[in-house]
């Protein structure tokens, strides 16, 4: 075409690694450092080598070595980095786009240099280097604020199927040129050629940032209606469990008064073996919380209904009027949720003796303490401070600890899980309202 030539394919590799680089730096490791590091080696000399053989082949495998690029780029996120497989086609989309402006950018600033008459390799190498180094940083940047908030992009499929169109929609557009220079979208100077190019990947990189933007927007805003779903079945629940309450300590009374009648009758033997049967069903639910605090009154009373139910021993050492200054709600999430959570462990544990649940609410330096322990037996994980499910479905599970934080935070508290030992507990540290 009578212009300076085309990327230099070892630049090309170069871009798509850096690109891959970034998010291999930014997520959780797949692997050992050790191993990582092999991996990368590996994929930046199979780049190399594919960039290398599609600038001696023929034109026509220039889309099936671009496929097998792309693949390594894929392979390179994927196995490095714990993500999940649409995730990691959506990293590889970004990851492709910026690479692809990078080294559009450098080659375009590098041919106009050459035009004007200063091309030389210095000037090569410090374009490379101002090109790469300020394209790769500002990707680290804008993903190191995305990533740090929340690890796991949990794109669907479809949703990573848009960004492979956006990402593969720019990359044919940008380079049609090169192709064909006899199309409505092609240019046929070769300045024309390098800034359709370069303009058209910066609008892919551009829109991709922006859908990554909008979906994080959108999961953030699910992952609150579920917090709040999760709060108000809690509040619902203690709603339920006052009026349940209230109708089983009526009856209560009303049998101690029958029990008192039965007493008068004459088998003595036959009506005290009655008797025990009828007070030792009764018991177990007696108003046996009175902390001060009717709300945390009846969150305790509703579960140790299920406590004796099951043979869980549940434990409580509270000072309720410390909560006073706490609305329903938040009792509601914190004490519903970490109970909740205690029992559902504690239940797998097949010795009754075993099954030990320790709450307690107390004061401490102008701090107001809450904390709930249970005996667990299995493995629990906890990375950057979160506690990782054991249930199958990630995507839905874990919001009860999230509900407990979300609350805290509302009076700008903070919580903490940890497994020690056998015990497992949740510490909620709340500042105590001044005056």
């Amino acid at each position: 075409m009578g212009m300076i030539e085309d990327i230099p394919k070892l630049y090309t590799a170069l871009a798509e690694w850096l690109a891959c680089f970034v998010f291999v730096i930014l997520l959780k490791r797949r692997w050992s450092f050790k191993m990582t590091s092999v991996c990368c080696a590996v994929s930046l000399l199979l780049l190399a080598a594919v960039q290398y053989y599609i600038g001696i082949a023929p034109l026509w495998l220039w889309i099936p070595g671009m496929i097998v690029a792309l693949g390594i780029m894929y392979g390179t996120i994927f196995l490095c980095c714990r993500v999940l497989a649409a995730d990691a086609g959506f990293y590889l989309a970004i990851a492709f786009n910026t690479a692809e402006f990078a080294a559009s950018l450098d080659w375009q600033l590098y041919s106009f240099a050459v035009q004007q008459g200063y091309g030389s390799h210095l000037l090569q190498a410090v374009l490379l280097f101002v090109c790469y180094g300020g394209a790769f940083y500002w990707l680290f940047r804008m993903e190191h604020k995305r990533l740090t908030a929340k690890q796991d992009l949990q794109v669907s499929v479809r949703e990573m199927l848009s960004a492979a169109v956006v990402a593969v929609g720019a990359f044919l557009i940008s380079n049609i040129s090169y192709v064909n220079p006899d199309t409505p979208l092609s240019g046929r100077m070769s300045i024309e050629i390098f800034y359709i190019r370069t303009l058209v990947d910066f609008a892919g990189v551009i829109m991709l940032s922006a859908l990554q933007d909008r979906w994080q927007e959108l999961q953030a805003w699910r992952e609150v209606e579920a917090i709040n779903s999760v709060l108000q079945r809690q509040y619902e629940q203690y709603c339920q469990s006052r009026e349940n309450i209230e109708i089983i300590n009526r009856k209560y009374h009303d049998l101690k008064h029958q029990i008192g009648i039965i007493r008068m009758e004459q088998d003595a033997r036959k009506r005290e073996e009655y008797l025990c049967q009828m007070e030792s069903g009764i018991e177990g639910f007696a108003m046996e919380h009175q902390t001060g605090n009717a709300v945390l009154d009846t969150i305790l009373n509703s579960k140790q209904m299920y406590c004796v139910q099951h043979q869980i021993n549940l434990n409580v050492v509270a000072d309720g009027e410390k909560l006073d200054f706490m609305d329903a709600m938040s009792l509601c999430s914190i004490f519903g949720n970490a109970l909740d959570n205690a029992i559902e462990s504690v239940e797998l544990i097949p010795e009754q003796e075993k099954r030990l649940i320790r709450l307690a609410v107390y004061t401490q330096n102008q701090f107001l303490m809450i904390r709930v322990e249970n005996y667990f037996e299995t493995d629990i994980q906890i990375e950057g401070g979160e506690l990782q499910t054991t249930k199958g479905e990630k995507n839905y599970h874990g919001y009860g600890i999230k509900s407990i934080r979300y609350a805290a935070e509302q009076y700008d508290g903070s919580i903490a899980v940890n497994p020690e030992g056998n015990w497992f507990s949740i510490k909620v540290l709340i500042p105590l309202p001044e005056g």
